[in-house]
């Protein structure tokens, strides 16, 4: 099988190259059951876009953080524009120096320029790169930055973690017939601890591999809106907003300014860009039942979302979606220790 590799969004993926020790060390293998000490035995960490009896479709890890980059260069475009327009108006009015202001347009322009580049790569390209675990025929339908839909069987895929600064994400390696050299990598869903990222994979996998589907329905307490719809902005200004508990209150107003910014620049960047479509292939291929008892997106999302936002739930909604995530977690528990044993 050919396979073109993915640029990346804004450094590209390293490919043709053999599997380095660590990720061979921190491999997520299909097949097998990943124990996890503690009461969760899977997370979604709000990165499912649909779930239902046929395919799982998650957001690419670019998508929590979209506009943040563009935030940033926004606002070095804007300072540069502002300064040739003042340099233009003491040349033109004030008798200024003309070849100094040449100079600072030449240099600001550079600089727009500069930062632009990196300002398109979230603007005008697509909302989210989405991927498609399909449970029917275990094959993973891959949105590539590049606008490429690729289809690799599942047990095809090597999947490890990669390092991400401080923070760790997942990513698939497509390797050639030597299992050892990698010729394309995708990643998806999200970036965070080692641990919340082994919860995340036990959760994928589980849906391709066990047969607790309804139970891992449950645990998904929120869908990005974004399925063949664009974000709107209290959407994405409440994703950038939102904390995990009362204590983070003061860390939100301080960051309230930036985050505002953030949200602008997010707010451009989706309504710049489009929405990914699925080839009629991969439609077909991950057709849903239309009495599939499990069906779970957007359209399930608590209609009072600013009050988990700002971690303001009453004491009875937050026991009762505890009790929820806690009932299904254990479900799932049961049937794995019942195939795996306990």
């Amino acid at each position: 099988m050919a396979i073109s590799h993915d640029i990346g969004l804004f450094f590209p993926f390293k490919v043709n190259r053999p599997l380095t020790k660590e990720e061979k060390q921190s491999r997520f293998v299909q097949g097998k059951r990943r124990r996890i000490s503690g009461e969760a035995t899977v997370l979604d960490l709000d990165t499912v876009i649909r779930i239902n009896s046929s395919y799982l479709e998650v957001v690419d890890k670019f998508y929590p953080t979209k506009g943040y980059v563009a935030s940033f260069m926004m606002a070095f475009c804007i300072l540069f524009i502002i300064t040739i327009v003042a340099f233009a108006k003491i040349a033109i009015f004030e008798n200024g120096s003309v070849p100094f202001f040449c100079f600072a347009a030449l240099l600001s322009g550079g600089s727009i320029c500069f930062f632009g580049r990196f300002l398109l790569k979230d603007w005008f390209r697509k909302t989210h790169y989405p991927m498609r675990f399909n449970r029917k025929k275990q094959l993973v339908h891959i949105y590539q930055v590049s606008g490429e839909i690729i289809t690799v069987p599942w047990k095809d895929i090597f999947f490890t973690t990669s390092k991400q600064k401080i923070s760790y994400c997942i990513v698939g390696h497509l390797l050639s017939e030597d299992k050892e050299t990698v010729l394309n990598t995708f990643s998806f869903g999200y970036v965070g601890q080692r641990e919340e990222l082994a919860l995340y994979w036990e959760f994928i996998r589980c849906y391709m591999e066990e047969e607790c589907q309804e139970e891992l329905a449950e645990t998904v307490l929120f869908c990005p809106p974004v399925e063949k719809q664009k974000e709107g902005y209290i959407a994405g200004l409440q994703r950038l907003m939102q904390i995990d508990s009362r204590a983070d209150w003061l860390l939100l107003v301080l960051n309230l300014p930036f985050a505002l910014v953030e949200s602008i620049a997010r707010y451009i960047a989706m309504q710049t860009s489009k929405i990914p479509q699925w080839s009629p292939d991969v439609l077909e291929a991950c057709a849903v039942d239309p009495h599939d008892p499990v069906n779970v997106g957007a359209e399930n999302n608590s209609p009072h979302r600013w009050r988990t936002v700002l971690a303001n739930e009453s004491r009875e909604v937050y026991e009762a979606k505890n009790q929820r995530l806690a009932s299904a977690n254990q479900k799932i528990k049961a049937k794995l220790d019942a195939r795996y044993g306990g």
